[in-house]
């Protein structure tokens, strides 16, 4: 059994209700989740849970590779497991960092398409974001020409839908391991995020429903990452 993902069912979903399957001092360990861990790039959801009326802060999220923790602030009181936890995320940053996420999925998605190269490893933060172009010898004019093709698919507001594919399936199509990050969240099947104009991605991060809500993406600077890449890094 693992942790269900409910937030790739809906990354707009504010609420959830899961069940307590262990609890220790801050840590509890659910069977549903609401809240995003901090992964692929993407950090963790904060906010609260509620638990027979009361409230615990949430400070941490972790995914440790089959299930989902909820940190709490204060320690959770015994007696818990078995019992239904109300789930309600801090809807303003999960918001910025779908948009953030969606953004760097459309670069990725430009350079994979442009120039036949991966953008396996990125970051989000509050404010901005970075991802790695594996192209060590990217041009100015190259990272103008990407830029500039991204924000005008948010000035298109495609429609980004998703769907799944199994691990065979994953495995005999080498465009779609190349665009991989390095691991997956799940051992089975491989959720694809799909964008007009784009190829097909691998996707466990949570985003926009179409790229308009994106808004303008700016770019900022470019710093060498060693001889395989350069990091681009945006903000709003």
């Amino acid at each position: 059994m693992k942790t269900e993902a409910l937030y790739l069912n809906d990354a707009y979903k504010i609420e959830g209700i899961g069940t307590a399957l262990f609890v220790e001092f801050t840590d509890m360990k659910v069977d549903k989740s609401i809240f995003y861990p901090t992964l692929f790039g993407e950090p963790n959801d904060t906010g609260k849970v509620i638990i027979e009326g009361k409230e615990y802060q949430i400070v941490d999220t972790i995914y440790d590779g089959e299930y989902i923790h909820l940190i709490s602030m204060d320690t959770y009181p015994q007696g818990l497991v078995g019992k239904s936890v109300k789930q309600v995320i801090d809807w303003e940053k999960r918001y910025v960092h779908m948009r953030f996420r969606t953004a760097l999925r459309l670069i990725s998605g430009l350079s994979y398409k442009l120039w036949g190269v991966s953008c396996r490893v990125n970051e989000t933060y509050d404010d901005r974001a970075w991802i790695d172009i594996e192209k060590p010898d990217i041009t100015e004019e190259e990272i103008t020409e990407v830029m500039s093709k991204a924000n005008e698919m948010v000035k298109q507001n495609l429609e980004i839908s998703f769907s799944y594919i199994s691990m065979d399936e994953f495995l005999n199509r080498d465009d779609l391991k190349k665009m991989s990050i390095h691991e997956t969240f799940d051992d089975e099947k491989i959720r694809i995020m799909r964008v007009p104009g784009l190829p097909d991605q691998p996707e466990f991060g949570v985003n926009v429903k179409n790229t308009g809500e994106v808004g303008e993406i700016k770019y900022k600077t470019t710093k060498a990452r060693g001889k395989v890449s350069n990091r681009i890094n945006i903000n709003f």
